[in-house]
């Protein structure tokens, strides 16, 4: 059959673990995957994944590849990976792709969510699932404002954290958005039906941070410390002291990606 590259989409609680990428000595979400993976067919292989996610963020939608000369169909690893995975990493999908393909080069898009609790008595029940800010009330419809600003083609380099130097700082954000999920006062069982609040965005990639810190200067808006308008000096500026607060990672979730068509 000769060798083969496995596409493998991937969910996990980023909790647990020191990001995506391999370390040693500390839980990784590469490297767990990559030790289950030895187990299924008995060779250490290297999972290359399309983001590189940070020490506590989770994932809807990792996607992620492997060569093997493994004659297993590739929808049999879903099952046969996650027998050796703990249960808060889960295979969702596996099929094979061509041996030319590569995932950080193909990225096209990328979709990002950010979970918020702000009730002033946050639920126990979703630590480190949102950002329990346990602040009061954010104004939600000023949040969706100043996000707009940012849609379109900018220079980010005042939304990143010094980390892995870019060649450049611009990208392009297709869209984002700010919303409640719930309304106040509904009855349920006490967790669905909190009114978190819901960021979206989706963009062509993002620099070191730049989710996590967009949020927290949002936040700092809904919080009234900003106008609306105010997040486009940060645009101008170009510098992280112009930003707000980063956001902590138990909020954010990869949602999604998407290759080139």
């Amino acid at each position: 059959m000769g060798m083969r590259q496995i596409l493998l989409e991937i969910a996990y609680q980023g909790t647990g673990y020191s990001g995506w990428a391999r370390q040693q000595n500390v839980p990784t979400i590469q490297g767990t995957l990559e030790d289950a993976l030895e187990k299924v067919v008995r060779q250490r292989l290297e999972v290359f994944g399309s983001s590189r996610t940070d020490a506590g963020v989770h994932a809807l939608g990792q996607l992620a590849v492997f060569m093997t000369e493994s004659r297993i169909p590739a929808d049999k690893f879903v099952r046969a990976i996650n027998y050796y995975l703990p249960d808060d990493i889960r295979i969702l999908r596996a099929e094979e792709y061509p041996l030319d393909f590569l995932p950080l080069k193909h990225v096209w898009r990328k979709k990002y969510l950010y979970l918020i609790d702000d009730a002033s008595i946050p639920s126990p029940f979703l630590k480190n699932r949102v950002w329990l800010t346990g602040t009061g009330t954010l104004d939600t419809e000023k949040m969706h404002l100043a996000a707009q600003h940012l849609a379109g083609t900018h220079d980010f380099a005042g939304f990143q954290s010094q980390g892995s130097p870019r060649l450049s700082t611009v990208r392009t954000v297709f869209h984002i958005s700010v919303r409640r999920l719930a309304k106040d006062g509904e009855k349920g069982d006490g967790l669905s039906d909190r009114p978190l609040i819901l960021f979206e965005v989706e963009g062509d990639g993002f620099l070191y941070n730049m989710v996590r810190i967009i949020v927290g200067t949002l936040v700092e808006t809904g919080w009234g410390k900003r106008s609306p308008d105010g997040i486009r000096d940060v645009l101008l500026a170009k510098k992280r002291s112009h930003a707000g607060l980063t956001a902590p990672p138990e909020g954010l979730y990869l949602k999604k990606i998407d290759f080139r068509p």
